[in-house]
């Protein structure tokens, strides 16, 4: 978050939510812009001619950078599990402060726009649906949890996976069992009255001369 400074909720935010300011939504769209800019050019220069290739990523419904982004609610909980560990005395607040999750999920809009201007590759296809959180849940038609507790577990498994190396760097490794302890069950109890669904999309490229 260079170049800006953080407002007070932006220091109590570990990810982009709805009270974010204007300022650090700006900059993450220019990062993800720029990253996903520069990932195209080295996959461009890495593949033969008429070379294809597919990604699947996270991303977000609509436009709306601050409405209704699954990962508010997901990297939410982990901001509320880290400040269960302050109040208990067990991570130091100014560590969660200054702990900041550097993840954009684009619009598919976004995506298409930073394809088409870098010039390299064609949209053979590009497909937009949604999944369930829990991995394990492939029933995208009910909105009925049958376990909440073990998609809690489910859900804390996927992200530690992701997040564990960033978070003991940051915060260290002893608090690694108990984070995602608390997390499991703030994700459980989130399902049963939200079975929320990440937003995913996949695009087909292929690389232009």
């Amino acid at each position: 978050m260079e170049g800006t400074s953080k407002t007070p909720q932006d220091e109590r935010d570990i990810y982009i939510t709805k009270t974010s300011s204007p300022s650090v939504v700006k900059l993450c769209q220019e990062q993800f812009r720029k990253d996903f800019s520069l990932f195209l050019k080295l996959r461009y220069e890495e593949l033969v001619v008429d070379g294809q290739m597919v990604l699947t990523f996270i991303g977000k419904k609509n436009e709306d950078v601050l409405g209704g982004d699954s990962n508010h609610h997901l990297y939410g909980l982990l901001a509320q599990s880290l400040q269960s560990l302050v109040e208990k005395g067990l991570v130091q607040k100014e560590k969660l402060e200054s702990f900041y999750v550097p993840v954009y999920s684009p619009s598919v809009h976004e995506v298409e726009e930073v394809v088409r201007q870098s010039g390299l590759f064609d949209i053979n296809h590009l497909q937009f649906f949604e999944t369930n959180w829990d991995p394990y849940d492939d029933d995208l038609e009910s909105d009925v949890l049958h376990d909440s507790v073990q998609s809690g577990e489910n859900v804390a498994k996927c992200l530690r996976a992701v997040m564990e190396s960033l978070v003991a760097s940051h915060f260290g490794d002893t608090i690694l069992d108990m984070l995602f302890a608390e997390y499991a069950g703030r994700v459980a109890k989130h399902l049963t009255e939200d079975k929320i669904k990440h937003a995913i999309i996949v695009v087909s490229l292929k690389k232009v001369f």
